[in-house]
């Protein structure tokens, strides 16, 4: 036996062991091609517990004799196919895969130890074979044992086995191992159809699983030749790869193919000299590399284009056939906007697990399957993922591809801006409804009522406002403001206080919002509501101004670094309020605003309000064509608020439900003194 140790550091080579057992397995058939094989026989030899024993991959090649080993094992990229004339392999036949000699070491990713047993003509005598036996292990990569020469009788080749310490043994013995091997293999296969390459003595061929096969001609490049991007689709389900091709469709690097495809298996192959030229740095192919990138990106943008068209067919006819069937879920085609944007998304995903939803025979199964993505698809796209893995039984990896896909795809972000916007013009409308109709609006009470559908629409006062409390007595918000600055507690137990000494003043919504520009500011608006039934008059402004004086004038809040706008809201004005809502020199509906102050007061009404609300979504309510009528917009506000409906507006008998808003009903009495609400 004889030892060689290799000339390379043994970090280097455990480095090259870390590629996947399927790479290494590429690596075997593709040295037993460079040595002219035409016959490469894998097999993948399984114990009694049917685990991976050991790999075996036979080839009829010229083999190596024993005066090569030296050159082939000493030192890692010192191949004898960088020397090869014209990097032709010893027949001519064709061009070599590999020159960097760096091959060897990538079989140890099969297992930890590694024997090639190869029979070449002798170098002294070309009528006679001679045997040599190569061994490396995984604990030390870098010490190469060896025996022989041996005189056999053998004809000419290499035996490759791989034994001990299997690594990720399920990826050799899942069903999609020779799928895997027709995708990296195919192209070569393709050009040379006498080459036969078999897994357990069953043939490759690739022909039987491709189901289209595209090429295409690439402008980047030119200067290394004509490049050309081949675009397999296979009938199997397999890993999609970007395999990079020298000019004769020998795979010399495999990459992420960057593009999404959902419902594509697909392998893509970009042949091109310039991957032979530049073969030492296909390592870093994906890191812009100057001589390369223009070609890849080509190519990737290519094939975003190409799966466009291919999904837009596939698309027609899998629906096309879905209709013909009866197991379409849409009968008619949707006239609004809400409704093309739910059934776009639905197109795109269900078309996408139309592999899945075809195996099912019987039509009535295969409706209820894509009812239930429709469903998922109007209520909570989040829950298509749950959808697809439990009711269509998708694999782990198609489920993740859908998670990606639902994560990136615009439709998911339209249908959800879709359906808020509209959600919103419901509210909008049913807000006028219950606000101003004659038969709602002595029926709609403060707190049981309007406070609790409002305190869940706060955009409606504006999109950077953020409600922080509701309902709440002067005392709790001075806390609730103090924690927003991210200070201590109240010191003492002085509550707030009006001039005359009435600490339970409460307000119906503060909401509050940071200023972009000096994160030090914080804006807060503090929201009074009055029923419809209430028109706001002398006594309810003069409340509201109470309760800005009482927080203007406490000393614990700062008042360099917080303004107040407190707003009170209703239906109607009496004539006092709304000439203090007309102040010359002062914007409709201020009523206070003091001098070197930090806070307004204001007196809005409904009907402003909601009209502001409506002309910022103008634009969007017209592109979406979607104008609620009353009845449309208080079967919303049934839908929605169940609750916070007046029992005679939520289509039921029962009234004994009707929530109890004693507080709307007269005054409102605490022990610090009198607070009235209408």
């Amino acid at each position: 036996m004889t030892k060689l140790i290799v000339s390379a550091a043994a970090d280097h080579l455990h480095r090259l062991t870390g590629k996947s057992p399927v790479v290494g397995l590429n690596e075997l058939v593709w040295n037993a091609l460079d040595a002219d094989a035409t016959n490469v026989d894998i097999k993948v030899k399984r114990t009694s517990f049917d685990a991976v024993e050991r790999v075996i991959v036979a080839d009829d090649g010229h083999g190596f004799s024993a005066s090569e080993v030296e050159e082939l094992f000493k030192s890692v990229g010192g191949s004898w196919k960088k020397a090869a004339p014209n990097g032709r392999t010893k027949s001519g036949h064709r061009e070599l895969h590999g020159k960097k000699g760096e091959g060897r070491w990538k079989v140890l990713a099969i297992g930890d130890r590694v024997t090639w047993r190869s029979v070449a003509v002798s170098d002294d005598d070309v009528n006679r074979h001679e045997e040599v036996d190569v061994t490396i292990s995984a604990d030390v990569p870098h010490e190469v044992e060896w025996t022989g020469p041996r005189a056999t009788s053998a004809a000419t080749g290499t035996t490759v086995t791989v034994s001990a310490g299997m690594k990720e043994p399920n990826v050799l013995l899942r069903p999609d191992l020779p799928g895997r091997l027709c995708a990296t293999f195919a192209l070569f296969l393709s050009k040379f159809p006498s080459v036969r390459i078999s897994v357990d003595g069953v043939p490759l061929d690739p022909s039987s699983l491709q189901t289209r096969v595209e090429t295409i001609p690439l402008q980047a490049g030119s200067d290394h030749g004509q490049a050309t991007l081949t675009i397999i689709e296979w009938s199997i389900d397999i890993d999609k790869a970007l395999c990079l091709c020298d000019a004769n469709n020998a795979t010399l690097e495999q990459i992420e193919p960057g593009v999404r495809a959902p419902g594509f298996s697909f392998t893509a192959y970009i042949s091109w000299h310039g991957f032979r030229v530049h073969e030492d740095v296909l390592g870093l192919a994906d890191l812009d590399s100057t001589d390369l990138a223009p070609v890849i990106n080509e190519a990737r943008e290519t094939m975003r284009r190409y799966f466009r068209d291919r999904r837009e067919v596939q698309q027609r006819t899998t629906i096309e056939d879905w209709q013909d069937e009866g197991a379409y879920p849409w009968e008619q085609v949707p006239t609004e906007a809400a409704e093309q944007a739910t059934q776009a998304l639905f197109n795109y995903v269900a078309v996408a697990a139309a592999p899945a939803v075809n195996t099912i025979s019987n039509t009535q199964a295969k409706r209820l399957s894509l009812e239930t993505i429709r469903l998922a698809v109007e209520t909570d796209p989040r829950s298509l993922e749950r959808i697809i893995q439990e009711v269509l039984k998708l694999p782990k990896e198609k489920v993740d591809e859908f998670h990606d896909l639902l994560q990136k795809t615009p439709l998911t972000a339209m249908l959800s801006a879709t359906r808020m916007v509209t959600a919103r013009l419901d509210l909008l409308a049913g807000l006028n409804h219950l606000l101003f109709s004659p038969e709602s609006k002595k029926l709609v009470l403060e707190t049981a009522h309007l406070q609790r559908i409002i305190e869940r629409a706060t955009w409606l006062f504006g999109e950077e406002y953020a409600l922080h409390v509701s309902d709440q007595t002067l005392t709790t918000l001075l806390r609730r403001h103090l924690e927003i600055l991210g200070h201590d507690e109240l010191t003492d137990d002085l509550p707030v206080t009006d001039d005359e000494g009435n600490a339970r003043r409460r307000v119906d919504f503060m909401l509050g919002r940071v200023l972009e520009l000096n994160q030090n500011v914080r804006d807060h608006l503090v929201i009074e509501i009055k029923r419809p039934s209430v028109k706001i008059g002398r006594t309810e402004l003069a409340q509201i101004e109470d309760y800005a004086e009482a927080v203007v004038a406490d000393t614990r809040f700062d008042r360099d670094t917080t303004r107040w706008t407190f707003v009170l809201l209703g239906v109607d004005v009496d004539t006092y309020v709304d000439r203090r809502r007309r102040q010359a020199g002062k914007t409709r509906g201020l009523v206070a605003d003091p001098e070197g102050g930090n806070h307004q007061v204001w007196v809005r009404t409904w009907g402003e309000l909601l009209q502001e609300c409506e002309h910022r979504m103008k634009f969007i309510r017209r592109e979406l064509t979607y104008d609620p009528t009353s009845d449309q917009a208080m079967a919303f506000m049934r839908a929605t608020y169940p609750d916070f409906l007046p029992a005679a507006l939520r289509g039921t008998d029962d009234v004994s439900a009707e929530p109890a808003d004693v507080e709307d009903e007269g005054s409102r009495s605490d022990s610090g003194g009198s607070d009235e609400r209408g």
